[in-house]
């Protein structure tokens, strides 16, 4: 049951309020739970996560003042709206691949706790976790359709024209075709194999309930939407019926089938949602789960993927195309391989840009660009150092960074007052690429580069 809370409303990369001797009382050894908050320069700062979660002290409990708990709602400070840009992201031919390659490196893209207790939220908190829920669900499900359904076994009785199924049972038959003078009839009891059992029920009512969630949001022909259908027509063979609470009792995920128990425990937080109708001040009717299960974005890769999937939608694919995610660039000269590279060397083995982008014809590179989820207007060394890496690689004439802000547009320089910066090394131009929710202005703001 969720209890009375204390929200703390922050941005994400800002410093937090010292006053405030909740924030001393948080555990930073624990970043993946407490949204990334950390100690720097003397001072606490908040990370590249958004989402709505509960703060835990250094004893691994909830941090609580007088029976209330204390809950952190964390928002972009560039105004990006996570939503679109996950929508975007999972929508995208590579998403299983930005996903696979976050798991190799022990990362994600986003955690919803499911085994923590709902949050109770006021109305007037803007958050859309419900879209969250429904993808995370609908991927896991995706998952568990490929490996398949769970199948119950049964005992069936059937009086068979002509044939015997399993064993005779004697008195029926006799009762039911030998008395009769049915003697080509044979009354069986046999073992079968069902799909339509308790667990499969749960998880395609939560599926139906997911998919109206999705289909408000996106079109029946991007990937996301192919997944609801092709796991609606694995379920095709389960009944739809109405789920209570204590459906989740009877249901079992052990042995064979322990695969299962994520997905039951998603659909069991699902379903522990309420939701409440207001009005609004234009009078229009709104209903909205205050209750929330808590969740942690990872604004930082979700900024790389978007940041590569728009440009890839914007740039001219006649002329141009990006280089597969995750692309391996190596140092070493006519190596292709990791195999391949010199061994016991203070020389790292290679680079793997954000983004290269290619012309088709020449398949020469012609930009390379790092996407940076971080203000434009305060220097890096590291950064610098890392683009330049990329550009000494790759041989390109133009490079620039990808940062977040209110619109899409390529930055002006003050010194040339134009897009470019010309820099002291081989005629290169350097470009810095503002990076909204509009993502339908990239077009425009890639023009500079790619003309």
């Amino acid at each position: 049951m969720a209890r009375d809370v204390i929200i703390h409303q922050i941005n994400d990369w800002s410093v937090l309020n010292s006053r405030d001797e909740v924030w001393s009382k948080v555990d930073l050894s624990t970043p993946e739970l407490n949204f990334g908050i950390h100690k720097f320069q003397g001072r606490l700062w908040s990370s590249g996560y958004v989402g709505v979660g509960r703060l835990y002290d250094k004893n691994g409990r909830y941090l609580q003042s007088s029976g209330k708990e204390h809950i952190v709602v964390v928002n972009s400070q560039y105004g990006m709206e996570p939503w679109h840009m996950l929508e975007t992201v999972m929508t995208d031919d590579e998403y299983d691949d930005y996903i696979a390659e976050m798991d190799a490196d022990g990362r994600s893209l986003f955690q919803v706790f499911y085994d923590q207790p709902l949050i109770k939220l006021s109305q007037d908190i803007e958050q859309d976790g419900e879209l969250l829920y429904a993808l995370s669900f609908v991927t896991s499900c995706y998952g568990l359709c490929k490996k398949g359904l769970k199948k119950t076994m049964f005992h069936q009785e059937e009086n068979y024209s002509s044939k015997v199924r399993g064993k005779i049972e004697i008195q029926k038959n006799i009762r039911m075709n030998t008395c009769k003078g049915r003697n080509d009839r044979f009354y069986c009891k046999y073992i079968d194999f069902t799909e339509d059992n308790i667990e499969n029920r749960i998880l395609k009512a939560t599926l139906i309930k997911c998919k109206e969630i999705i289909g408000r949001r996106f079109p029946a022909t991007l990937e996301v939407s192919k997944r609801v259908a092709y796991c609606m027509n694995s379920f095709r063979r389960v009944k739809t019926v109405r789920i209570k609470t204590s459906d989740f009792n009877g249901a079992d995920a052990s042995g064979l089938y322990m695969y299962y128990k994520p997905l039951l425990q998603q659909a069991r937080c699902i379903y522990g949602q309420k939701y409440y109708a207001y009005k609004t001040e234009e009078g229009q009717s709104i209903a909205k789960s205050v209750f929330t299960i808590p969740y942690m974005i990872n604004m930082e890769a979700l900024f790389e993927f978007y940041t590569r999937i728009v440009l890839k939608r914007a740039i001219d694919s006649n002329k141009y195309s990006l280089d597969r995610y995750s692309k391996r660039l190596f140092i070493q000269k006519g190596v292709a391989d990791i195999s391949e590279v010199e061994r016991g060397i203070h020389l790292m083995p290679y680079c793997i840009p954000d983004i290269i982008i290619r012309d088709n014809d020449t398949q020469n590179p012609v930009a390379v660009i790092d996407a940076k989820y971080k203000p434009n207007t305060r220097s890096t060394r590291a950064d610098t150092h890392q683009l330049l890496s990329y550009v000494l690689l790759t041989g390109v004439k133009k490079c620039g960074f990808a940062f977040p802000g209110a619109e899409s547009k390529a930055k002006i320089m003050r010194s040339t007052e134009t897009a470019a910066l010309p820099l002291a090394v081989d005629s290169i131009d350097y470009y810095e690429l503002i990076f909204g929710n509009d993502s339908d202005n990239v077009a425009e703001a890639l023009r500079p580069i790619l003309p």
